[in-house]
């Protein structure tokens, strides 16, 4: 049961991450290298027991940024 909590929350957190960070800076390419570091940081200190894990967080980020793309969330005309 404990592994499933991990993979859901390795589909989820990223995607948010990328929208989280280019509505912050709005700019889709800094959210996704901001994202990454993120990510980067957790896997080289060994948060990640499972190779699985990684690939959906890739995905993720790669849904979080087409759900960026389909809803213009990085427009500056919306502030």
């Amino acid at each position: 049961m404990e592994d499933v909590f991990w993979y859901m929350m390795a589909i989820t957190v990223p995607a948010f991450t990328v929208i989280l960070f280019t509505t912050i800076t709005r700019n889709r390419y800094v959210a996704i290298f901001l994202t990454f570091i993120v990510f980067a940081i957790s896997m080289y200190r060994g948060y990640y027991n499972s190779d699985w894990i990684i690939y959906l967080d890739a995905l993720s980020i790669v849904i979080g940024y087409i759900f960026v793309e389909v809803y213009n969330l990085d427009s500056k005309d919306d502030i």
